[in-house]
């Protein structure tokens, strides 16, 4: 009988038995250094962390100093991971709380806990990005221009923010294209981002109806032509076929927009 590529024999029955109890023996001596090696761990995290602080004073070469931080880290270390803990909590109540307000159209509730949430973790991009969207929503039920301008300056600017942080974050590139297109009224802002996103998600359906409209715009119609013949033959939902096809007759008939 093979076992795991062995046979099983009077010989590797007995090697099995004597790995089986040198492996027991091994974490067991594993298990006893555990106490001794994290202790060194800690011992050495305090010393980085009080030469650190001691550099900072420009104190830097002075072992009297260092060891005297060293103790004072000892003093504090578990509060300062308490606190730290705490503030993560934080983090992921000020989180759920915003996405809550989210599915409930709380749009100015939400923004104003993603703020918090975002205070918290500055590079998270799709804090960013999903704060961005309640900009956006916001200047949808603004009730004067220069408001508007401002959720809409917010919305964009998150945006493009998460995508710095994370280049290839494509709920950002998508939502950013949108906003130029629909509501900033800068489409060919919006064609770098679509063509990036669709080297990512490259089956995706709506963002090839976007691009096509920004190819029309651009009086690409060659371009959006094929994009419309990319959507007849990828769409799962008949409904986008459809669409594609009556869109593809229209601008090969040149009557689009009509």
């Amino acid at each position: 009988m093979v076992i795991f590529g062995w046979k099983r024999n009077e010989l590797t029955s007995g090697v099995h038995r004597t790995g089986a109890i040198s492996g027991r023996l091994l974490a067991v001596a594993v298990l006893c250094l555990l106490p001794i090696i994290t202790s060194c761990g800690k011992m050495q995290n305090r010393r980085d962390l009080a030469v650190r602080l001691a550099v900072e004073e420009d104190r830097g070469d002075d072992d009297a100093r260092i060891a005297e931080l060293k103790a004072d880290i000892r003093g504090v270390e578990k509060q300062v991971e308490k606190t730290i803990e705490a503030v993560r909590d934080k983090g992921t109540y000020w989180r759920l709380l915003a996405m809550k307000y989210m599915d409930y159209q709380m749009w100015g509730e939400a923004m104003a806990a993603f703020d918090e949430a975002v205070a918290l973790y500055p590079e998270h991009a799709s804090l960013l990005y999903n704060r961005a969207l309640t900009a956006g929503q916001m200047a949808l039920s603004s009730d004067t221009p220069g408001m508007r301008a401002s959720y809409l300056a917010r919305s964009e600017n998150g945006y493009r923010r998460a995508l710095t942080l994370d280049p290839r974050y494509t709920p950002a590139m998508y939502a950013l294209a949108a906003l130029l297109v629909f509501e900033l009224d800068r489409s060919p802002e919006a064609g770098p981002l679509l063509e990036d996103f669709l080297k990512i998600e490259r089956s995706d359906v709506n963002a090839r109806f976007l691009l096509a409209r920004v190819y029309l715009e651009a009086g690409m119609t060659g371009d959006a032509l094929d994009l419309y013949d990319e959507i007849i033959r990828l769409a799962k939902d008949q409904t986008d076929v459809i669409k594609a096809e009556d869109l593809y007759n229209r601008v090969a008939g040149g009557d689009y927009g009509s």
